[in-house]
């Protein structure tokens, strides 16, 4: 029976103390201050010298003066118009204040109470660049922030291109096309309630990766022009061309002039390359004598082959 009444008793504790907890919790912040910083929690009233001032830590007396004189805490505690002096917050000093103001008779004359909220603030964040194809990816790498779980803790991010924000969201990363972002200074800044903190810039190096080239063929009278047909491709993309898939010149040149007769019945091809990647045109062989022609592959039974468009001498396979 005892034993039982024990039990009884501690469960009455257990529910109070949570419910006092859910009624600060409901409450939300009337402010929020950093961890470290100093804050006056205002008392929304200047109490007259011969008023009594009685501070209140949720529920808890940190400071009482009645009739000019310190009963509870220490004179510095207070500034001149009544507000609570905090230092050097700590998370534990997260709570309710309440202010009551009394005169002579015990009359109350004020009273005010603010829920004050206490954050860490953010660390400074590094910025992580990857490489993925045409696209890269900044990421904002930090050590364990905040944790944002607190409705009024939320962690947010904000993009930097050339120091112009163009991104303010949660997410930690973002995707842009290489060549958009070259030559760039791409930075992040993390935040909350009551602090930010922007990483260093920084400009990738990634390599865009190059396109498939097409070839466009010009018969002139004993030679073949051809030229390798690459638009928008990146500015460090280079050239190769192949003979029945032998490399016969490795420049940048887009075009390669050639005997016609030397090359007849010989497959040639073109090569367009970079460090990121290479694409290789289909290939082709001609007879010309002397006509203009624009070789166009096609998908036949599933053998590309090149057609001839244009009149006069010339054949294509």
């Amino acid at each position: 029976m005892r034993t039982m009444k024990k039990m009884a008793s501690l469960l009455s504790v257990c529910v109070f103390l949570l419910c006092c907890f859910a009624v600060v919790a409901s409450q939300g912040c009337d402010r929020l201050v950093a961890v470290g910083e100093n804050f006056n929690v205002s008392s929304g009233y200047k109490p007259q010298p011969t008023e009594n001032l009685k501070w209140k830590f949720n529920g808890n007396i940190l400071f009482f003066k009645r009739s000019g004189k310190v009963i509870a805490g220490k004179p510095d505690d207070i500034n001149n118009d009544g507000s609570l002096k905090l230092t050097n917050l700590k998370m534990n000093q997260a709570g309710r204040y309440t202010s009551e103001v009394f005169d002579i008779n015990g009359k109350e004359r004020a009273t005010k109470t603010t829920n004050l909220c206490i954050l860490d603030p953010v660390k400074k964040p590094t910025l992580n660049i990857t490489c993925l194809a045409s696209e890269v990816v900044f990421t904002c790498s930090h050590d364990p922030q905040p944790d944002g779980t607190k409705q009024y803790d939320t962690i947010h991010y904000k993009w930097f291109l050339n120091d112009y924000m163009i991104s303010n969201e949660t997410e930690t990363s973002m995707k842009r096309k290489v060549a958009e972002t070259k030559n760039l200074p791409v930075s992040c800044e993390v935040g909350n309630k009551v602090s930010s903190a922007k990483s260093d810039s920084l400009t990738h190096t990634c390599i865009e990766p190059v396109k498939k080239p097409e070839i466009n063929g010009t018969c002139k009278d004993s030679e073949v022009i051809i030229t390798c047909l690459a638009p928008q491709q990146p500015d460090n993309a280079q050239f190769k061309w192949l003979q029945d898939g032998e490399v016969i010149v490795n420049e940048t040149e887009m075009s390669l002039t050639i005997s016609s007769a030397e090359s007849k019945n010989k497959n040639f091809s073109c090569e367009v390359y970079n460090q990121a990647s290479s694409e290789k045109s289909v290939s082709f062989s001609h007879s010309c004598v002397g006509s203009t022609f624009l070789g166009l592959p096609v998908e036949l039974f599933g053998v590309s082959i090149w057609v001839y468009i244009g009149g006069g001498a010339g054949e294509f396979q």
